[in-house]
């Protein structure tokens, strides 16, 4: 029966340094180690699909331009550090590095929001499967969400 050990911390910060603006870091690390396999050569690799470490970074603003009326613009940074995807360690992702925006208005019942997710269109392997078949991440994406609340 295959055994792994998993080990890490993860801490996490927001700040308000002005009123509407919170500063949000978190930071995450883990460990991994192949303890039992079938095959013993992969002992002591690590994990696959498990990354070494996250960053994530966040700037969330809100503020009211009038008294019906507010602002909402927030931007996300997130960096996934290296990922094995096979437990033979012979074939990893690099850190990739990802940012998500978003930009909307509110009123007291409703919202319209514009979002780009990954928007500089970074190119990356979001999963590897036995026999080299390569599952592509999404590339940038961007819309707009309308809601109104009854």
């Amino acid at each position: 029966m295959p055994e792994t050990r998993i080990k890490g911390f993860e801490i996490d910060a927001t700040l308000r340094p002005l009123p509407g603006l919170d500063l949000i870091a978190g930071f995450g690390y883990t460990v991994s180690e192949i303890k039992k396999f079938p095959t013993a050569n992969v002992v002591g690799n690590e994990a696959p699909l498990i990354s070494r470490y996250t960053l994530n970074l966040t700037a969330n603003y809100r503020t009211p331009l009038t008294d019906s009326l507010d602002l909402t613009a927030r931007v996300d940074y997130r960096r996934t550090g290296r990922t094995w995807f096979d437990v033979d360690n012979s074939t990893s992702r690099d850190p990739i590095d990802l940012v998500d925006t978003r930009l909307g208005f509110a009123g007291s019942n409703w919202s319209l929001t514009g979002f780009a997710q990954n928007l500089f269109d970074i190119k990356y392997n979001a999963e590897f499967s036995p026999g080299g078949f390569v599952f592509k991440a999404r590339p940038r994406r961007y819309g707009v969400e309308a809601s109104f609340n009854f």
